[in-house]
C-alpha cells in the first residue's frame, strides 16, 4: 500500500512539475510557515509522505472538505507548493485502471 501511494505521489509530482505553464509562479517558503498555513488556513493535515531519490521530502496534505496540496521540500532548503486541488479522496484499495479517460 505504501509503495503504491508513493508511486502515485511521484507520478503526480512528475506530471505537475512538467505541465506548469511557463508564466505560472511557484510558491515557496519556509516549511513551517507553509505547513502552518495549510493547517490553520485550509484545515489540511499531512496524509502521505515520501522521500524522493534526491533526498527531497514529498508530502500530501488534505482536508475533510476535499481540498489538497502537494508540497516538495529540498534537503536543507525551502518548501514549494507543487499542486493544489479539490475533491481529494482517500482510497482503501488502489483504483482499477480501466483505460478510460476521466
Amino acid at each position: 500500500m505504501m509503495r503504491s501511494t508513493l508511486a502515485i505521489t511521484c507520478t503526480l509530482l512528475a506530471f505537475f512539475t512538467f505541465t506548469v505553464p511557463a508564466s505560472a509562479q511557484t510558491v515557496c517558503g519556509e516549511r513551517v510557515e507553509i505547513v502552518n498555513r495549510l493547517t490553520d488556513g485550509y484545515e489540511e493535515q499531512q496524509t502521505s509522505a515520501g522521500i524522493a531519490r534526491n533526498g527531497s521530502l514529498v508530502e500530501i496534505f488534505s482536508s475533510e472538505t476535499g481540498s489538497w496540496t502537494i508540497i516538495f521540500t529540498v534537503p536543507g532548503g525551502q518548501t514549494c507548493l507543487m499542486a493544489v486541488g479539490e475533491n481529494w479522496q482517500s482510497l482503501q484499495e488502489p483504483m482499477a485502471m480501466t483505460g478510460q479517460s476521466y
